[in-house]
This record gives C-alpha cells, sequence and structure tokens, in this order.
C-alpha cells in the first residue's frame, strides 16, 4: 500500500511540475517527526531551472496537486510539501497486513542467486570470526528469498590446504584418539603441528609431500584427508544448526580439481583474457592484464597459472566463479551428506547424484575483506572474458573481522579457544536460563533459554554492518536488554500473548478514526515490503535489524498510549488488527535474521 501510494503520489507530482515519475518518486521520502507520512523535495530538483528559492516553488506547487483518494492534504514546509494519509489509506494498509500475514513483503520472483559461505577451513571448530561470516551469509541468504530470489546457499570446502595435511599428520602420528566434538580435537591437533612445524624441517617434508598426494587423488592418503575433512564439516555443521544456518550444498576443492578444473584452464588459455608471459621475472606464467583501477599499481598483473601449470589461489577461484555462473559444462555430481534440523538434505561432490547447483543469475561471495583485491581480480577477468553481465551479477559482500581487543584469533596458534561459537552459544544459554523466572516451569527454561541465548548472539553479531570490525566482548555480544534480541523476541511474544487473552477477532473498521501512534506503526509497518527490497539489493541484512528494533520501540510506545483489551469493543477490534498485524512483520523480520522465537518469556 505505502509503494503503491509513492507510486501514484509521484504520478501527481510529475504532472504538476513537468518532472519524470521516476524523478517525483526519487523526491519522495519518509519524514521524521509529525511532517506528514510522506515529505516530498522535488522544490529542489526543480530550482536550478526555474531559477526560484526552493520554498517558493514548494508553496506555489502544492495548489496544482490534485487530490488523491488516500490523502488527507498537502501542507508546504520550507522547501518540502508533505503529504497526510487519511483513515481511509490507513485502513486498507492494515487490511492489506492481515490479509497476507507471513508472505507480507516477499517480492516478485526474480533469478536465482548462489549465496556462498562460510568457506571454513575443515580442521578446527567455527570461532567467532567464522561465526560471522555465517550469520552474514545465511541472513543475506534469507533475505534475498523473501525478496523473490530462488537461492542457493553454498559452502565451499577447501580439503586440499596445507592445514588439513598438517591435521592428517597429527591424526597418523600423534597417537590421540578422537574424543568429543570432532572439530574441536581436529583443531588442538593442529594447533600442536602447527607449532612443531616451526622448527622441525622433517615434519615440513612429510606435511608436503602428504598434500602433493592429496592433490593426486584416488590413494590412501587422499582417502584419510578427504574423511577427516568431511568428519570435520559434519561436527561444524552440528554448530551450523544450533544457529539455524543451514545450506544446500558443498563444493570440495578436491572435486573442483578432479571435475571443473583443466576445462577452466583451458578455458582461459584459448582465450584472449590472460597471456603468457615469455620473459621477464613472470615467464612461463599465464597472466592477466589488469586495467582501470589497476594500472596505476606498481604490478598490475596478476597470475593465474604458474609456470609449472598449477593454478594460484585467484586461479583457482576464477574457475570456480566460471562454475558458478554456469560457463563451464563439466557439472559435480554430488551424494547425500547430512540431514539438516529444517527438514532438507545438505549434498556435497564427490557422489553419483546430479544436482540442478549452479548456473547463477548472480552470485555473492562473503568473505573477509583482506580478499577485496583477488575478488575485484575476478570480476575484471570476467570482463576480459567478455562476460560483463556476469561481472555486474559478481558481489563480493565484504566484512570486518572479529578480534579479541588484544588480539586477533588465529587458527594456528588457537587464540580460539575459549571463544569457538559453540562455547559462545553455550555461555549464552547460560546467561539467559538466569534471568527466566521461577515461575516458568523446569521443563520449559531450557526450549526458552535456548531460543534467546542464539537470538541474542545473532542480532548483535547481524545489527552491526560488515563493514565495521568487531571486538568480541561478551557482555556486548550476549546482552539481553535495550537494542537486543532478546528485546525483539519480548515485543513479539507479548504481541501473542494480547492475541491469545482476546475474546474478539480483530477486524478493521471502516469508520475508524486512528490515533497519531496508531498511524506512526502502520505506517512503519508498510514500510516492511520497501525495505525488504532495498535490503536485498545492498546485501545488508542489518537495515532489517535496526528496522525491527524501531518496530518493536514503536509497538511499545503505542500498547502504552492505546489500551487494546481494556478499550471499548469500537476500538478494540481494530486495535487488535493493528496488534496482529505488528505481530506478523516483526515475526517475518526475525525469520529473516533467521531468530528463533520462544513460546514465552
Amino acid at each position: 500500500m505505502f509503494l503503491k501510494a509513492k507510486k501514484e503520489i509521484a504520478k501527481i507530482i510529475s504532472r504538476a511540475s513537468g518532472l519524470t515519475e521516476e524523478e517525483a518518486f526519487s523526491s519522495l521520502e519518509m519524514p521524521k517527526g509529525e511532517f506528514g507520512d510522506l515529505a516530498c523535495k522535488a522544490a529542489f530538483l526543480l530550482a536550478p531551472w526555474q531559477k526560484k528559492n526552493p520554498a517558493q516553488i514548494a508553496a506555489e506547487l502544492v495548489p496544482k496537486l490534485k487530490g488523491h483518494k488516500w490523502v488527507e492534504k498537502v501542507e508546504p514546509a520550507g522547501p518540502y510539501m508533505n503529504f497526510f494519509f487519511n483513515d481511509k489509506f490507513y485502513a486498507s494498509a492494515l487490511k492489506e497486513v492481515l490479509k497476507t500475514g507471513k508472505s507480507y513483503g516477499k517480492g516478485k520472483k526474480k533469478g536465482k542467486v548462489m549465496v556462498e559461505f562460510p568457506s571454513v577451513n575443515p580442521n578446527k571448530p567455527w570461532h567467532a570470526g567464522h561465526l560471522r561470516n555465517a550469520i552474514i551469509g545465511d541472513s543475506v541468504a534469507r533475505v534475498l528469498a523473501h525478496a523473490g530470489w530462488e537461492v542457493e546457499s553454498i559452502d565451499y570446502i577447501d580439503d586440499l590446504g596445507l592445514q588439513v595435511a598438517q591435521s592428517l599428520w597429527g591424526y597418523m602420528h600423534l597417537g590421540n584418539k578422537p574424543s568429543g566434538k570432532f572439530d574441536h580435537w581436529l583443531g588442538m591437533q593442529y594447533v600442536e603441528v602447527a607449532k612443531r612445524m616451526e622448527t622441525d624441517q622433517k615434519l615440513q617434508a612429510e606435511t608436503r609431500e602428504m598434500l602433493k598426494k592429496m592433490e593426486e587423488g584416488n590413494n590412501e592418503i587422499s582417502k584419510k584427508a578427504r574423511w577427516i575433512a568431511e568428519e570435520c564439516v559434519k561436527a561444524q555443521y552440528q554448530t551450523d544448526f544450533s544457529y539455524s544456518i543451514f545450506h544446500d550444498g558443498m563444493i570440495f576443492e578436491s572435486d573442483i580439481m578432479h571435475t571443473i578444473f583443466h576445462e577452466g584452464i583451458e578455458m582461459l588459455k584459448s582465450s584472449n583474457a590472460i597471456i603468457l608471459e615469455k620473459e621477464g621475472k613472470n615467464a612461463g606464467c599465464w597472466v592477466v592484464k589488469l586495467g582501470g583501477k589497476f594500472q596505476n599499481m606498481q604490478d598490475p598483473d596478476k597470475i593465474l597459472i604458474r609456470s609449472d601449470g598449477t593454478a594460484t589461489y585467484t586461479g583457482k577461484d576464477v574457475i570456480f566463479q566460471l562454475w558458478k555462473l554456469g560457463k563451464l559444462k563439466g557439472k559435480f555430481k554430488y551424494k547425500p551428506f547430512i540431514m539438516q534440523p529444517n527438514g532438507k538434505e545438505a549434498f556435497a561432490t564427490g557422489g553419483n547424484i546430479p544436482k540442478p547447483f549452479g548456473k547463477a543469475d548472480m552470485v555473492v561471495n562473503v568473505i573477509g575483506s583482506e580478499q577485496i583485491y583477488p575478488q575485484e581480480v575476478i570480476r575484471e577477468v570476467l570482463l576480459h572474458l567478455g562476460f560483463d553481465k556476469e561481472a555486474k551479477s559478481y558481489m563480493h559482500l565484504a566484512y570486518e573481522h572479529v578480534a579479541l581487543p588484544d588480539e586477533k584469533f588465529s587458527g594456528r596458534a588457537g587464540t580460539w579457544k575459549g571463544y569457538t561459537a559453540d562455547e559462545l552459544l553455550a555461555e549464552s544459554v547460560r546467561r539467559a536460563k538466569e534471568k527466566i523466572s521461577k515461575e516458568v516451569p523446569e521443563n520449559e527454561k531450557d526450549g526458552i533459554a535456548r531460543a534467546v541465548g542464539e537470538g541474542a548472539i545473532r542480532y548483535s553479531f547481524v545489527r552491526t554492518t560488515p563493514e565495521k570490525k568487531l571486538i568480541f566482548k561478551w557482555e556486548e555480544a550476549l546482552s539481553l536488554e535495550g537494542n537486543s534480541g532478546p528485546y525483539l523476541q519480548y515485543a513479539y511474544v507479548r504481541a501473542r500473548k494480547i492475541m491469545e487473552k482476546a475474546e474478539d477477532k480483530p477486524s478493521v473498521s471502516a469508520k475508524y478514526s486512528f490515533q497519531p501512534e496508531e498511524r506512526k506503526l502502520i505506517r512503519e509497518l508498510c514500510v516492511f515490503v520497501e525495505l525488504v527490497e532495498r535490503s536485498a539489493s545492498a546485501f545488508r541484512p542489518h537495515m532489517l535489524a535496526d528496522y525491527s528494533y524501531m518496530l518493536a520501540d514503536m509497538f511499545s510506545k503505542f500498547y502504552t498510549l492505546c489500551p487494546v483489551l481494556k478499550a471499548e469493543e469500537g476500538l478494540r477490534k481494530t486495535r487488535l488488527g493493528i496488534v496482529k498485524a505488528f505481530e506478523i512483520v516483526l515475526g517475518n523480520s526475525l525469520c529473516i535474521l533467521g531468530m528463533a522465537i520462544p513460546e514465552k518469556m
């Protein structure tokens, strides 16, 4: 309704002012305070060529604006024109939310998007930094799905990295049997081996030899390495599930090498995208000549294929992205990997089942900000290959990492110990349980604490913009008060309780006269539709986190000033409609943010 109103008002402004409908639409914004429901700043666009003061233009333009069935009045306010909606609009908007329900805010069908996250090395547990990647990626996937995209959540598993070879050496030589959660046990093995690697040249040689056999494949070492990687991923995914994060498929590096790697290499070599250097320091290497913003770099040439025929990390990533975008003929085959709590099975490469993964219209990679340059190189290679459309649809969602107050998280040094995602959730649940009222039955406390603990962490991580570095502090991450996940959960539970206590069913009277606080809340509910689209287009789920908090705060003010259950019948049913509409919209928003909602709080 709100979006429709904006479009129709933009037409009225366009006819009166001479601006295009697009220009008129872009001039409309939601004002703060008591300045109406829509504020128009078209006068600023008209001032340069009319050579008049914007305030004068606004005053002259208001009388020319023809009325609309949803507009009560239009007032000039300096250079702005403020539109005030009537009760008919608010009643219609409220009915729309109630009728649409869980589908409210869903966009029209778009294409397929592949979102890759969190791509954690399969040799250790997730720490708080990995968790940030996973929560951002999952939230982006959810908001894109609500906006109408067909989403494939994919996880890249680097099972051919040196870290896996080191972990395999530890498994085979340290003599420790796996105990406890496999990823935690393996992570400790890795820390021990990495420490020995610093001074033990024999160990260094042995792990390099292991890595070589892993890359060759089809031998005992490669099979053991794959088994270790898969067992670690299965353990990591138990962490995944505890935060309500799920995937469609996993692409293993070893399968990339044996399925699409050589095709990708030949495609690059046979194109004009990369050239073979015949002299100089890069002699024998295939490089991409970077232009544009790269040309002023000291060394703008990027090696994709080394002189020995092996691909660099960026070269392999280019090939992987070409597969995602459907530019390679090679197809992976999959095997059922793990059944997820959401009822969907996640599949992994390395089987014999065809799956329709890949051939995406858009790719979103959630990768740390230190990878901005390599990701820009990939986009540049796509342009060199003539894939202009695909280059525009290749998105790198960069984020700053999570750090401790005094140091960074390090898998090699083991600074993740005590800060794993598992330990974080356990501590959050413990703190939530301590705050639960003694009046709540003991058998209900665990479920409530679990939902509140998980919600506290997810919200605290997602509400921060990706570009901002997070300094991890327990007391901030697990806040149960103020601008927090539990505050939003409580607002939703309170609305649901009101509806449960109500003896009447919500209905909206056509003759209802909406109060200011009611109008503010309904207007904010209307914004959700447009906000989902903006959040999806910008890949910024924190926008929905900010919105949810503002909405919950607005509901609290409404409930204080506008009694619901004790209101007289003429008011009660419509106010129940407002409460139900709030429950729908906040519930949809929390679902996109991946936050569980407890039965009671």
